[in-house]
């Protein structure tokens, strides 16, 4: 054979022999660069525990990313502008946890919208979040509101109550309402706001139905209303008599919804021994609104608040005159001549005469300067000091400028000059 063709054909078979054991190098190396795993298992800790968010570091797989086979389901991208997405809608839920022999940790994760699942590198430990995961909470806690009691639903099929506030949780569910009846107020027990979008929710539970709790978006819910207007279905009268049984004055108490049991509905002829926490709010309201010049009696009639009925107004508290040590008396005078009527000039032949609760709004404990107010009294402007009636069919009308002039600095204990005009 010829010496040329020899050696070709022997650096050829060299050459091809070579070539074939580089590429089975090759290959038994990229065998063994694929990770195997070791353990895959469910996740038991608490499902608020395993809600995360991506950061983007790291993609997500149709199995974990070193696994021979893994696909890409979602790119570093697109786990990114989830993490910083302002919707709660984007959040992550991890439900298994897979080891490798390379001592890597993958969970497995599902979006709270459902898009997208698979696995993602999650570091090196199984106790926390790590590699392109971080622990989520969806949830920051708030401030109550002042009142938290006598709270209604503005349209239950709008905003209705959640188990958990809608989209904080993966596969949050409704609170189950067909117990709940148009009308029924709710009490507030927390309040927390949606970490990414700031929405403020309540938790709430139902008056006349405990089984009914759940979490509302706030503006879902309308405000108690404040209770300023008396009704027969929001009050009762309290009168209060003097020592021969004659009412002095009264006084229309409104019933808070924060006065109320839990439950308790606010209604015409309710017992308050079966709708209110205590009646301390009753007993302050008798005390606050003594007429002026009187003080609660020590003796009275053996009356049980608790059998007091909303709407009523049969409650009666006795009360006695103040020792009052400055008292004014009265004259009376006409603004044309400056001259005073004599009660001889009066239908009668007398002043009028003016009943011990008119009295005290004359007297006073201390001899301080009398307020312009007085004379802004009902006393003056439609009762009995209003008009006086001359004899001849004369008719004076109380002047309140001339009176307030000539009383500027007049104090309790001083006789004050009452004017009148005269008109035919």
């Amino acid at each position: 054979m010829n010496l040329g063709l020899k050696r070709s054909l022997y650096f050829g078979l060299t050459a091809v022999s070579m070539l074939a054991a580089s590429g089975l190098a090759t290959t038994n190396a990229s065998a063994k660069s694929y990770a195997k795993v070791t353990s895959n298992e469910t996740m038991t800790s608490a499902p608020a525990t395993r809600n995360v968010t991506t950061n983007g570091s790291n993609a997500l797989y149709t199995k974990a990313g070193t696994l021979r086979g893994a696909r890409l389901i979602a790119s570093k991208y697109t786990l990114q502008s989830y993490g910083n997405s302002k919707s709660s809608t984007k959040y992550f839920r991890a439900y298994r946890v897979a080891t490798t022999n390379k001592g890597s940790v993958y969970y497995k994760v599902v979006s709270f919208n459902g898009n997208y699942r698979g696995w993602i590198y999650g570091g090196k430990a199984t106790g926390s979040f790590g590699g392109g995961l971080a622990t989520a909470n969806t949830m920051t806690n708030a401030n109550m509101p002042t009142v938290t009691t006598g709270y209604t639903l503005k349209d239950n099929n709008k905003n209705t109550l959640w188990v958990n506030p809608k989209w904080s949780q993966y596969k949050a569910q409704q609170t189950n309402m067909s117990g709940y009846k148009t009308g029924d107020t709710f009490t507030i027990t927390g309040a927390a706001t949606k970490t990414r979008e700031g929405y403020l929710y309540y938790q709430v539970t139902d008056d006349n139905n405990t089984a009914i709790t759940g979490w509302v978006y706030a503006g879902g819910l309308n405000a108690p209303v404040n209770n300023n207007t008396p009704t027969s279905n929001n009050s009762l009268k309290i009168n209060y008599l003097n020592a021969q049984g004659q009412s002095v004055g009264s006084y229309q108490w409104i019933i808070q919804p924060s006065d109320l049991k839990s439950g308790a509905k606010l209604l015409y002829g309710a017992k308050l021994g079966d709708i209110l926490n205590t009646t301390d709010s009753l007993t302050s309201a008798v005390s606050k609104n003594v007429p002026a010049g009187y003080v609660v009696s020590k003796t009275q009639p053996n009356t049980s608040l608790a059998n007091l009925t909303v709407g009523s107004d049969n409650y009666s508290v006795y009360v006695d005159a103040a020792n009052a040590q400055y008292t004014s008396q009265v004259t009376y005078y006409l603004t044309n001549t400056n001259s005073q009527i004599n009660a001889g000039q009066l239908v009668g032949n007398t002043y009028p005469a003016l009943s011990d609760s008119e009295k005290v709004l004359f007297s006073s404990n201390g001899q301080g300067v009398i307020a312009t107010s007085l004379f802004d009294n009902q006393l003056f402007t439609t009762g009995k000091l209003a008009t006086l009636n001359g004899v001849g069919g004369t008719t004076y009308y109380f002047d309140k400028n001339r009176t307030l002039t000539e009383n500027a600095n007049a104090r309790y204990g001083d006789t004050l000059k009452l004017y009148y005009m005269q008109r035919q």
